[in-house]
Order: C-alpha cells, then sequence, then structure tokens
C-alpha cells in the first residue's frame, strides 16, 4: 500500500515542482522584459523565451512572448533588412504558438500587431497588402473572442495612421480606442503570465482623445 501511494504521490510532486520552475522562470523574464531598454536586453529576454519555449513545447505563452519581444525589437531597428530578420525570427515563434493554440485570440492579435513594422520596412511596396492582411487577422481574432480588448486597439492604430480617404484618422480610431480602453477595464486574468499590453495605451488614447476635439 505504501509502494502504491509513494508511484502516485512522486510523479504528482514532480509535475508540481515543474510547474512551479515554469512560471517563477517565465514571471522573471517578463520583469525583465518590462524594465528592458536596449537591443541586447531585449534580445536576452528573447532568448530567454526561446529556451524556455524548448523545454515547453506544449505550452503556447513563451512562444507568443518571444515573438513579441522581438516584434517589440524590430520597431526601434532602422535597418530595413535587420528589422524583416527580427520580424523573421518573431514570425518562426509566433507560428510555433499558433500550432499550439491555433484558436488562442491573443496569438492573432500579436500576428496583427506586426504587420506594421513590416510595413515601415517599405511603406509604398507593402502598405495596401499588410494593413489588409492585418484588419483580416484582426476579424478572425473577434470570432475566436470579441471581447479581447488588443484587437480594438490594434485596430484603432491601424485606423489613426490611414488617410481618411482609405476610412481611417481620428475619427474613425477614436471610437476603437474609447471601446478598447472600456474592454481592458473588465478583461482581467488571475493568471499573472497572461498577455496586459496595450491597456494603458489604449486608455490614455481614449482620454487624450487622440487630437481630435
Amino acid at each position: 500500500m505504501i509502494l502504491i501511494l509513494a508511484s502516485t504521490l512522486i510523479p504528482c510532486q514532480i509535475s508540481s515542482a515543474r510547474e512551479n520552475s515554469y512560471r517563477e522562470t517565465m514571471l522573471q523574464t517578463l520583469e525583465r522584459l518590462n524594465g528592458a531598454s536596449g537591443q541586447e536586453q531585449y534580445l536576452e529576454c528573447a532568448g530567454q523565451f526561446e529556451r524556455i519555449a524548448r523545454a515547453e513545447k506544449t505550452r503556447w505563452l513563451p512562444y507568443y512572448y518571444g515573438a513579441y519581444t522581438l516584434s517589440l525589437m524590430s520597431f526601434d531597428e532602422t535597418d530595413g533588412a535587420k528589422r524583416d530578420l527580427l520580424l523573421d525570427q518573431a514570425q518562426e515563434m509566433l507560428d510555433r504558438a499558433l500550432e499550439i493554440a491555433p484558436g488562442e485570440s491573443e496569438i492573432h492579435a500579436l500576428q496583427a500587431f506586426m504587420y506594421p513594422s513590416r510595413i515601415m520596412v517599405d511603406p509604398m511596396q507593402r502598405g495596401m497588402i499588410s494593413m489588409e492582411k492585418a484588419f483580416q487577422v484582426l476579424e478572425h481574432a473577434k470570432t475566436l473572442n470579441p471581447d479581447n480588448p488588443r484587437i480594438y486597439f490594434l485596430e484603432a492604430i491601424n485606423k489613426l495612421n490611414m488617410p481618411p480617404s482609405m476610412g481611417g484618422g481620428p475619427g474613425e480610431a477614436r471610437p476603437l480606442f474609447v471601446k478598447a480602453a472600456d474592454l481592458f477595464r473588465g478583461f482581467l486574468r488571475e493568471d499573472p503570465l497572461w498577455p496586459r499590453w496595450g491597456g494603458e495605451e489604449a486608455n490614455r488614447a481614449a482620454l487624450e482623445k487622440i487630437k481630435i476635439d
């Protein structure tokens, strides 16, 4: 009886220890990411997320955050070829996240987040096609979770950066910022590992009325 009990408890203890280790490492890396400045620190965080992802092959969040970190880096990169390389690496990680959790709206929202950085490499050649793809991805994300505030936050940013002749501009963007800010207030996740980016920016844009009044 004792042997049976031990054989039952030991795997549970190992599983619990592994879960605690995973969460602790993720939280530490997220904390470093939130305080990161400069390419070197961002690369360190991206590398750590990738190492976690390789060890935890069935979890989508490490791949997600690795892609997110590289995407953030890309916006600060002025060399177009280097920016594309960062985004290619981010896409590889995001594709892995999609393989694990294809129905997760957060992953599709992050995909849309990456398109504007691609556009900035060559706005004339990539602008129309990439923006159309971004809106398509966001529409798909809405079907998966219409209450995800990051969807409307990203849609608002895209609208804000489009000319009024193409259905964009501040007047089109502001209602989306307001909706995103409202949804962020009710979009609570007890899990501290869940994505939280965009909330402060959406609220600030909604309060400032993005300079249209």
